[in-house]
């Protein structure tokens, strides 16, 4: 028992503490630190089986691990990974870290022990854990394979898993799936040459929640060199809120650039549309002072006459430059309109500019009265109908306009046909565009993009079709709407 003597005396000398297990179990021999580890006294372990050194919980188990590792011995460090402890004689139980090697003594083999207190680094650990779990970021650790070791709350919380669901498993299973396969090369390659930095800088980052959408992220992996291995700790930033406040941004500056798209068509409208009628103002009533200082009332009238109805004109269009501007507002009150009513009225209106005797048809389903904002719905209908008159067909005995009404309880539909000389079709595409003028009987090219503005404005669509010498047909859709 030479050898035996040998061991004694180094385990006295250990600044660790150790002990020597024979292959049934049984402790042959113990040095002080570790009886002060365990709170046992001196040589009161020494015949005692190693199992009274383990947990309750796993004691069954411990033989069959024993002898299992006897058969095969190997030097090796236990605990990588996971957590090991042991029970002191009070009861305590107590994490270690343990070193096993196998040595043989007189040809017998024995289990060399080694066991570390680690008590305070798991303290330590602890606090660190509670540390990051009150981070509002999510962190998630993970070791040289890319195992998950751990995740904080915040980490928990972003992507929709229980804790222990992550634990232990690749972090490829947040990572979306056309990068999965690759993803292990990238880790590889931050493990050969790490360090402090942003994940992908310059690129858009995105992480797989448990539900299979894809989060919008803001990565810095940051290496740790810790007594279990190198380690990486990943800062992870939800970025949903930032790109939805982005895109409203955008979506802000989009309607900003179309309004100074539209902006700018004005000024180029007002600089040609406006300027010149005014300039012919100026001409008429410079001939006016003439004909004032010749006498000549006969001509003094009918350049008066020319003046009030360019005056009028250009009236009509800076009105409909208002108007357009008004749509954005929605506290227009809305009013019960009887829509036959409403149009024969408007009819009248317009009949003493009719040159083309055209005939009025109402084919009107819907006979209700409909809540609607009144001044909007007399915008869409004068716009339409005077168009309608305008471009009736010279070589036609007969020129007609249709309205049609209906509605489903939700929805009212209202069509405009005529039988006039139609849109061309390289036309059709501007015809709802400011200031575009399909041919010289457009007007101002005010008209139809003020009624497409309104109705948008209303919650419904409009849509039309025409064919060249066979007329147009407007289709609207409008919300019917409650009293307010």
């Amino acid at each position: 028992m030479l050898q035996l003597d040998k061991y004694k005396l180094a385990l006295a000398i250990s600044p660790v503490p150790m002990l020597l297990v024979a292959r049934d179990g049984e402790i042959l021999l113990v040095n002080s630190l570790l009886d002060e580890l365990f709170c046992y006294s001196p040589g009161e372990l020494l015949g005692q089986s190693v199992d009274v050194l383990v947990p309750q919980s796993i004691r069954d188990h411990h033989p069959a691990l024993r002898h299992a590792y006897l058969r095969m011995p190997s030097k090796r460090q236990m605990g990588q990974g996971r957590d090991l402890t042991g029970i002191t004689k009070t009861g305590e139980v107590i994490p270690l870290e343990l070193g096993l090697d196998s040595v043989e003594i007189d040809g017998e083999s024995f289990a060399l022990v080694v066991a570390l207190d680690i008590r305070h680094r798991k303290q330590h650990e602890g606090r660190m854990n509670l540390a990051m779990d009150a981070a509002a970021s999510a962190m998630i650790m993970v070791d040289e394979t890319g195992t998950i070791i751990f995740v904080n709350k915040a980490a928990v919380s972003l992507f929709g898993y229980d804790e222990k669901d992550l634990l232990g498993n690749p972090i490829e299973c947040l990572v979306p799936k056309d990068i999965q396969r690759v993803h292990p090369v990238y880790i590889n390659s931050f493990m050969s040459s790490s360090e402090a930095r942003p994940m992908a800088k310059e690129q858009d980052l995105h992480a797989l929640h448990r539900d299979g959408r894809k989060i919008p992220v803001e990565i810095a992996l940051t290496p740790l060199d810790t007594p279990s291995g190198k380690m990486v700790m990943s800062t992870i930033i939800d970025l949903t809120e930032r790109v939805a406040a982005e895109r409203a941004v955008a979506a802000k500056s989009d309607e900003l650039a179309a309004a100074n798209s539209e902006l700018t068509q004005f000024a180029y409208s007002a600089s040609h549309d406006l300027k010149a009628p005014l300039s012919s103002i100026a001409g008429l009533l410079s001939l006016c002072i003439e004909d004032l200082d010749s006498g000549d009332l006969g001509h003094l009238r009918d350049n008066l006459y020319k003046c009030l109805n360019i005056s009028q004109r250009s009236a009509k269009k800076v009105e409909g430059v208002l108007e357009i501007a008004r749509v954005g507002r929605n506290d227009i009150p809305t009013e019960s309109v009887v829509f036959e009513e409403l149009i024969r009225e408007m009819w009248l209106d317009l009949t003493g500019i009719n040159k083309n005797n055209t005939q009025l048809r109402l084919v009107l389903k819907h006979a209700d009265p409909i809540e609607i904002q009144l001044n909007t719905l007399k915008v869409i209908m004068e716009n339409l109908l005077s168009n309608a008159s305008r471009y009736g067909d010279d070589n036609k005995s007969e020129h007609y306009i249709e309205i049609k009404t209906k509605s489903d309880h939700e929805t009212l539909y209202i069509s405009v046909a005529d039988n006039g000389v139609g849109i061309p079709k390289n036309k059709q595409h501007v015809v709802f565009d400011m200031f575009k003028r399909i041919d010289e009987k457009s007007g101002d090219g005010l008209g139809m993009a003020l009624v497409k503005k309104q109705i948008d404005r209303l919650g419904g669509a409009v849509a039309f079709s025409s064919e060249v010498g066979e007329g147009t047909d407007f289709r609207i859709e409008l919300p019917l709407m409650k009293g307010r």
